[in-house]
């Protein structure tokens, strides 16, 4: 089988060594940031190591559990703890291993936290963990330190950019979607789907003609932004405007530094976002 991840060469020899000499460990900590590849990475190393000849989401011998939203929150609950515990009572079905992948585990309530150190801390049988985060820091510590962590960086451009050449995109679209990727390989190969990038295009539209807007109207784009959500990509959508259109736009040293400001503050959840948004928009 070979391997359906772009890139990432020394992971996949690291784990092609561990699988040849039968070194594996029971867990792992994938890290980095969000969409640029680890789950796939994940699914692909369930294969590799169980010689299975593709990935099937409904393998017996594998468990994958994601956030759900719930009592208001989008969350892993103990209950989704539970049921591994019961899968995890039964041998591999085929085997050699059971695979457990846990999507977003920095989403683990405290509850789950707790109770799937248990398991982690008292393995049964042949089962290998794999924990994919983008907030390591959000993750119980004593979970992280119980796993391998395997870190993931951003892709450059060229990758991107390869990846794109199959879509039925223009070449102008496709070096659109690569610089507003940053590396997040599954971010583009979304974006590029029928509809998406005529929703980037809108975006850049909105905000540039935002820019020439009186200020009551720049406070309801915020209002109406916010309530919308999720919000934190359109702020890529206005730098990415705002970077190509530098040497035309007025004050653009200004207008950048205000969303690269906005940029670093809106994916922190002790602010306002609101607040941020209404702000930079006035200020701009």
């Amino acid at each position: 089988m070979t391997w359906q991840t772009v890139g990432f060469t020394q992971q996949k020899k690291t784990f092609e060594n561990l699988i040849e000499q039968g070194g594996l460990s029971h867990a792992y900590i994938f890290q980095g940031p969000e969409q640029i590849g680890k789950k796939l990475f994940a699914q692909d190393l369930f294969v590799k190591i169980n010689s299975r000849e593709k990935f099937d989401s409904t393998d017996p011998d594998l468990f994958i559990i994601a956030p759900r939203f719930a009592e208001d929150e989008t969350k892993i609950y103990i209950e989704d703890i539970r049921d591994l515990k019961t899968f995890l009572s039964f041998r591999p079905y085929y085997g050699p291993y059971q695979f457990v992948i846990i999507d977003d585990a920095h989403r683990l309530t405290p509850e789950a936290s707790n109770a799937f150190l248990k398991l982690l801390e008292e393995p049964t049988g042949k089962v290998v963990f794999v924990l994919i985060t983008s907030q390591l820091q959000e993750l119980l510590p004593t979970i992280s330190s119980r796993g391998q962590h395997i870190s993931f960086l951003p892709h450059n451009d060229k990758i991107i950019a390869q990846a794109l050449m199959i879509t039925k995109l223009s070449k102008t679209d496709q070096e659109l979607i690569t610089a507003l990727a940053r590396g997040r390989i599954g971010w583009a190969i979304t974006a590029s789907e029928s509809g998406n990038i005529k929703d980037i295009k809108q975006a850049m539209a909105d905000f540039s003609a935002i820019l020439k807007s009186p200020l009551a109207e720049r406070m309801l784009f915020a209002k109406n932004l916010f309530e919308k959500q999720p919000y934190q990509e359109q702020i890529n959508y206005w730098l990415a405007w705002a970077y190509i259109n530098r040497t035309v736009l007025p004050n653009a040293h200004h207008v950048l530094s205000q969303l690269l400001m906005l940029h670093q503050y809106i994916n922190q959840p002790q602010y306002n976002h609101r607040a941020l948004l209404e702000n930079t928009l006035i200020n701009l």
